[in-house]
């Protein structure tokens, strides 16, 4: 009798019981993956919430000066929002925030820090809903079954067996109660990841409020030489002519339009040609595309600028300077065909200057 009785049941693939006899008792569906898709689709997919059963999951990383502060503020507003914490250390929060408050929410976490990565990805759990559901009735109808088998079942064998069978599918029929809160919760609610590191702090630039710099904002105009500046005179540079030798400065120039000019000023504070080249480089550094390059008997400093068709300077401080006296050399060049063609005679005066 047990084993007729047994007979009308059997076991799943996955554990669940599954009933042969029973008229109009329904098989379970195959299982379906959720579908997936990337930020793109996101908006699209809010739009159809009403329809759809989707979980949406945002991932931000922010640099700031207050780390700590900016994911206190954010848990404050996500709790204001109806939205709850599942993990905080080190910079890190992992956020549960309302369907309906998350694209709004998630744009509003980008305005507080420097951005440096994001992404945004949905998947669709509708299918995965409905497949649990359907498993879930089964394994109730199923244990409704086997509890009447068990109602009649005259041996001690049969109700034994009954009964183990009865344990495996409640045990199954919790599990589908979990999985199906499981799932109407991610439905409900969507996760954003935030983490949050320091703001590296930005390097000062030499500014001319520092009075001892003051004059670097003069050298990119041979036009502005204070009358203690006197003219360097040099060997005038191939395919140049000069052009002025005055008490300030001495100045050449080439065909091209570019602009070669001398002068020596006091050494005041004082200090060593290589101290003064890699001062220029950092006063010029935020305005300029600046490099430094040092030669046997002078350290050039090449400034660019940024616009399509750039002009160059030249700002060369020649070592034979001494304690008192700088001696500074330089050069415009109103654009790149200028510097090729003139920039060559123009290093060969400095190194033979004295």
């Amino acid at each position: 009798m047990a084993d007729e009785m047994l007979g009308t049941y059997m076991s799943g693939s996955d554990g669940a019981v599954a009933m042969r006899a029973p008229r109009g008792m329904l098989a379970a569906p195959a299982p379906m993956a959720s579908a997936s898709f990337d930020e793109e689709g996101v908006d699209r997919a809010l739009s159809n919430a009403d329809r759809r059963m989707i979980n949406y999951n945002g991932n931000i990383n922010l640099q700031s000066a207050e780390p700590e502060a900016v994911i206190d503020t954010v848990i404050e507003r996500a709790k204001a929002k109806g939205g709850s914490v599942s993990n905080r250390r080190n910079g890190h929060v992992s956020l549960q925030i309302p369907v309906a408050e998350f694209r709004t929410f998630f744009d509003y976490i980008l305005t507080l820090g420097n951005v440096t990565s994001k992404n945004i990805s949905a998947s669709d759990i509708t299918d995965a809903f409905a497949d649990n559901a359907a498993r879930l009735r089964i394994a109730e109808s199923t244990l409704a079954r086997l509890q009447e088998l068990l109602a009649v079942a005259k041996s001690e064998q049969e109700k034994i067996a009954l009964l183990k069978e009865i344990q495996r599918v409640s045990e199954q029929i919790e599990q589908r109660k979990l999985e199906e809160k499981e799932l109407l919760r991610r439905a409900a609610f969507s996760t954003i990841n935030l983490w949050v590191s320091n703001m590296p702090a930005p390097v000062a630039p030499l500014r001319i409020n520092i009075k001892a710099f003051e004059w670097f904002s003069r050298l990119t105009d041979p036009n502005m030489h204070p009358k203690s500046d006197k003219a360097l005179k040099l060997q005038v540079p191939k395919d140049f002519i000069e052009t002025e030798s005055s008490k300030r400065i001495w100045q050449a120039a080439s065909a091209l339009n570019a602009k070669f000019w001398a002068y020596e000023k006091k050494n005041e504070p004082q200090g060593s040609p290589d101290f003064w080249a890699n001062a220029m480089l950092e006063f010029f550094k935020p305005n300029y595309s600046a490099e430094l390059k040092p030669e046997e008997t002078f350290a050039l400093i090449r400034l660019q600028t940024s616009h399509p068709d750039p002009e160059i300077y030249y700002i060369a401080i020649l070592k034979t300077s001494c304690k008192k006296t700088l001696k500074i050399a330089q050069a415009h060049f109103p654009n790149k065909e200028a510097e090729q063609k003139n920039s060559k005679a123009i290093l060969e005066t400095l190194r033979i200057a004295k």
